[in-house]
């Protein structure tokens, strides 16, 4: 038998481009999933920072009040219930459904000298929980930090 040449050089058989083109398909759906995954990570690290940034928010928003007034705003807001939001928390209430979803929540709590003996007098500490369902399971950012009487 006599190999079949195409200009002086031997050609690929059928078996032999069939098997190139099943081997580039798993290479391509191997790569199809990391994008997929890498997706996914960029949602959950975006959701991540909203998360930090309503913190930031409700911050904010506690800096613009007096000191003296911190606690009695603040402590015990949780987004799920109405009547815990003051006024001064409403949009941020707001925001957290927007940006993350119709499930996402939030908590502040406030604790002073009262709560925490180890808090000296004009320091507040700060807690805030910014939760939402993220493919079916709940993510929750905690943010912890303290708010300083500034002045005499």
């Amino acid at each position: 038998m006599q190999e079949k040449t195409v200009g002086g050089r031997r050609g690929f058989s059928l078996i032999e481009m069939i098997l190139a083109i099943a081997l580039l398909g798993f290479a391509f759906l191997a790569m199809g999933k990391l994008f997929v995954a890498s997706s996914e990570h960029a949602k959950q690290g975006r959701h991540d920072l909203i998360a930090l940034n309503s913190a930031s928010e409700i911050l904010e928003r506690m800096h613009a009040v007096r000191f003296e007034n911190v606690k009695g705003l603040f402590d015990g807001i949780d987004t799920r219930q109405e009547s815990t939001i003051p006024t001064e928390a409403r949009n941020w209430a707001v925001h957290l459904r927007e940006h993350l979803g119709p499930t996402a929540w939030g908590t502040v709590s406030v604790l002073d000298e009262h709560d925490d003996a180890a808090l000296p007098r004009g320091l507040v500490e700060v807690d805030i929980r910014t939760s939402w369902t993220e493919r079916g399971r709940e993510r929750t950012v905690r943010t912890s930090t303290y708010v300083v009487r500034m002045g005499s």
